[in-house]
C-alpha cells in the first residue's frame, strides 16, 4: 500500500495506472467480502452469548459438529464477572471505573488489554444492544458467579427488547440428564464437562429454553441489587449470585496452606499454583486465579504469609504461613 500511494503521487503514467488498477482490485475484493458477511449474518437465526473466548472456542466447534454452524452466531465476553466493580457497567464511567480497578489489582488483565478489542466490554455492550429482533438469543451459562452475573448483566442490556431470550444452564442440563464426568465432579463451569457430554447437550440443547416475562423482570432486578451493592466480589452461594467481601476467601487460602503440607520444600514453602489448585478445588467457585493471587499477595502484606520466588510469575513463587512470634 505504501508503494501503492508512491505511485499515485510521485510515478510515471505505467506506475500510476498499475497502482489504480490495485486500488480497483483490493476495493472489489472488500466489497466481495463485506457481501460475504451480511449474507451469512442473514443466514444466521441465532446469536449465542457466551462469558468467556474458550467457551466460545468450545461452542463453535460443537455447532460445527453438529451441522448448525453455519445458523449461529457467537459473541464472546472476555470479562471475569465475579471480580471488580460492576457499578453503572452499560455506561463509559461505569466501564471506566472498572478498568481501572483491574488494572490496579489484576495483573493478567494489564497485559491483555489490548487484544481481542471486539471481545471486550464496551464493544461488546454495543452488539448486545444491536442484536435485531429477528434473531433469537440464547445465553449460556452455568452455576457459577461469574456466568450468572453475566446473565444478568446481559438480561439488562436486554431488558426493552420484545422478542423472547432463551437460556442454556449447562450445570442444570448435566444434573437433570444425569450425565457423569469421569471425575464424578458436578461441573459448576462449562469446561469442566467432557467433549462429548458438551456435544449432547448443544445437540439437544442448543436452542434454549425461553425465559418468561417474570423471569426476565426477577434477573434485572437482581443485577441492579448487584450493581447497587457494586462489592468487589461476588460468589455462588444457596443458588444464586451473591456480594461478598473481597476477603471471603482468604481462610480458605490460608487452610489450603495448612492442607499442603506434604508438599513443603525442605524450607516449608509450598507453590503457589498448588494452593489455587486446592482453594478452586474445595470452593468451586468461579474467580479467576488473578483474584486468588491478588488475595495471597493481600495475605503477604499483613504479614499472614511468607513467599520466596518471582512475585510476577505464579508457577515461580511459592508461600507458607509466617512464623508466630
Amino acid at each position: 500500500m505504501n508503494t501503492v500511494e508512491r505511485f499515485c503521487k510521485e510515478g510515471s503514467v505505467e506506475e500510476k495506472k498499475l497502482a489504480e488498477g490495485l486500488v480497483n482490485i483490493l476495493q472489489t475484493h472488500i466489497i466481495e467480502v463485506r457481501n460475504h458477511q451480511l449474507h451469512t449474518y442473514e443466514r444466521q437465526q441465532y446469536v449465542h452469548i457466551v462469558f468467556s473466548l474458550s467457551d466460545a472456542g468450545s461452542l463453535k466447534v460443537m455447532l460445527s459438529k453438529i451441522g448448525k454452524r453455519n445458523l449461529c452466531k457467537v459473541l464472546a465476553f472476555n470479562e471475569c464477572f465475579s471480580v471488580g466493580p460492576i457499578s453503572n457497567l452499560d455506561t463509559p464511567t461505569g466501564q471506566q471505573d472498572r478498568l481501572f480497578w483491574l488494572m490496579k489489582y489484576d495483573e493478567d488483565f494489564r497485559y491483555g488489554q489490548n487484544f481481542n478489542q471486539e471481545h471486550q466490554l464496551a464493544d461488546m455492550v454495543k452488539t448486545v444492544k444491536d442484536i435485531p429482533e429477528n434473531k433469537t438469543i440464547v445465553i449460556w451459562c452455568a452455576n457459577n458467579a461469574h456466568d450468572q452475573t453475566g446473565l444478568r448483566f446481559v438480561l439488562y442490556l436486554l431488558r426493552e427488547r420484545k422478542q423472547a431470550v432463551n437460556i442454556v444452564n449447562v450445570t442444570e442440563i448435566f444434573n437433570v440428564t444425569g450425565l457423569q464426568n469421569r471425575e464424578g465432579v458436578v461441573p459448576y463451569a462449562s469446561s469442566l464437562i467432557n467433549r462429548e457430554h458438551f456435544q449432547t447437550i448443544v445437540n439437544d440443547h442448543f436452542e434454549g429454553v425461553s425465559l418468561d416475562t417474570n423471569q426476565r423482570k426477577r434477573y434485572v432486578s437482581e443485577w441492579l441489587m448487584l450493581m447497587r451493592e457494586n462489592h468487589v466480589l461476588r460468589l455462588w452461594e444457596e443458588d444464586t449470585v451473591k456480594s461478598s467481601n473481597e476477603s471471603a476467601l482468604d481462610e480458605l487460602i490460608i487452610s489450603s496452606v495448612i492442607g499442603l503440607e506434604k508438599e513443603q520444600d525442605k524450607n516449608g514453602f509450598i507453590k503457589a499454583g498448588s494452593v489455587i489448585a486446592r482453594v478452586f478445588d474445595i470452593s468451586q467457585q468461579l474467580v479467576g486465579y488473578s483474584f486468588i493471587v491478588y488475595r495471597i499477595w493481600i495475605l503477604v502484606n499483613q504479614g499472614v504469609l511468607m513467599f520466596r520466588g518471582l512475585p510476577g510469575a505464579l508457577h515461580q513463587f511459592s508461600v507458607k504461613l509466617s512464623a508466630i512470634d
